[in-house]
């Protein structure tokens, strides 16, 4: 998308030269001479960023930085300065200028401090539409990465068909999230949405449970409804299903078979009206190879199936989700949200996040409470890693561009399709 650039400078000839610059890197510039015209226009063409030489007759670049934030407006602004002028630079920036250069500077370097600018304002302007749309409820899945752009297409295309949805993921991902949100925009919506966690069921109350039992079944017994009846006209979630034992895994399919019931102690069948989300973060195909999964409940809970990303790979929605947690916090402890310094900013994209949105979100109310957030860095990858990263980044890209069709991305890649097929089978990427 292309962003609108103001550029003040008194010098014609640089502001052209700056002006073909800014536009050459697929951004709309416009240039000003005087500061006072560009801060006149803010009202009716306000732009993503403004681009200002420090100094400058009349107005110079502090005055225009100050009459910019007098606005309100979340206008970031960069200043070009002359050799000698980085202490000046310096007030800026604690001023509230995001970033200076300082001449002569590579143009490349320039494209790529206004794109990191932009990108920070995206990051401010979307977190505060998520808010203001109250997207902070539990089923919100935040971020405009491709990766959750995808995840929300596919839920939204699920939601309203009624199936049996399996989810996989790593541990952190946000299944629930996701079937909260399945559960919420589809047909059963205003109905039950009960979650029961198999790998903290024991075996002996696994029938009680799941199909309730009668007045009477064992000394002491009352009439009580199991998790498959209480989630009547809505959605039952079964949390870790890899985890539940290979008799209870099969007393449970057929009760999915047939989506009826009957109540320990009592003779007659209970039909079940529900909707079935099983999570899992283990491979269930694994499973089944060694024997400790039955491939045909995999098949009965999988109408469809939706793998959630890992955090890791979603780029620059790492930081919009730790800022909408400290937000989060911040509101709930009353306390000012400290602006994260650059080295946090860093370590945030750096590291490896191996409990994802759930390690995120406790450093994220770490960071409001002004307590230290510590991330370990992974160690350097080798050439050899680096390689395999890029090989699978690029398959992926080829796949989304073709809707998934392998022959059509072996043939975008120039790759023969089985040499596609192995890269994609020792990537774990599936079309």
């Amino acid at each position: 998308m292309t962003s609108r650039v103001f550029l003040v400078d008194d010098d014609a000839d640089h502001l052209a030269a700056l002006a073909d610059l800014v536009g050459a890197g697929g951004h709309s510039a416009r240039g000003f001479l005087r500061g006072a015209e560009a801060l006149a226009a803010l009202d009716s063409d306000p732009p993503e960023a403004l681009i200002t030489d420090l100094r400058m007759p009349e107005m110079d670049g502090f005055a225009l930085l100050d009459a910019i934030g007098a606005t309100g407006q979340d206008i970031p602004v960069i200043l070009i300065t002359g050799h000698g002028d980085i202490a000046h630079a310096v007030r800026a920036i604690q001023s509230g200028a995001e970033d200076f250069l300082e001449k002569p500077y590579d143009a490349g370097h320039l494209l790529g401090v206004l794109a990191r600018v932009l990108r920070a304002r995206a990051t401010r302007t979307e977190l505060a539409r998520l808010q203001s749309e109250q997207l902070a409820a539990p089923a919100a899945l935040l971020g405009d990465s491709p990766a959750m752009a995808a995840l929300r297409d596919r839920i939204t295309a699920l939601a309203p068909l009624d199936v049996d949805v399996l989810l996989t993921g790593e541990t952190g991902t946000g299944k629930e999230l996701a079937a909260r949100a399945l559960h919420g925009a589809g047909p059963r919506g205003r109905g039950p949405f009960v979650a029961l966690n198999c790998a903290a069921l024991p075996e002996h109350l696994f029938e009680s449970e799941m199909f309730g039992h009668a007045a009477g079944a064992f000394p002491g017994a009352q009439d009580r409804a199991g998790k498959l009846e209480t989630a009547a006209g809505g959605t039952l979630m079964l949390d870790e299903v890899e985890a539940m034992a290979l008799p209870l895994q099969a007393k449970l399919l057929r009760a999915l078979q047939e989506r009826q019931i009957e109540r320990l102690g009592e003779n007659r069948l209970r039909p079940l009206d529900l909707r079935i989300i099983a999570t899992a973060k283990a491979d269930l195909r694994q499973r089944i190879a060694g024997g400790s999964f039955r491939a045909d409940l995999y098949y009965r809970l999988t109408g469809a199936e939706i793998t959630l990303p890992p955090l890791r790979g979603l780029g620059p929605d790492i930081a919009l989700i730790f800022a909408h947690y400290a937000t989060l916090a911040a509101r709930r402890y009353g306390r000012a949200l400290p602006e994260p310094d650059f080295a946090l900013r860093r370590d945030l994209m750096r590291h490896d996040w191996p409990g994802n949105v759930r390690e995120l979100r406790l450093a994220a109310e770490r960071h409001a409470l002004g307590l230290e957030v510590t991330l370990p860095l992974p160690e350097a990858p080798t050439l050899a890693d680096r390689v395999a990263e890029y090989e699978a980044r690029e398959i992926r890209a080829a796949l989304d561009r073709v809707r998934g069709q392998t022959e059509r991305a072996a043939q975008d890649l120039g790759l023969p399709r089985r040499t596609l097929a192995d890269k994609m089978a020792r990537y774990g990427i599936r079309p």
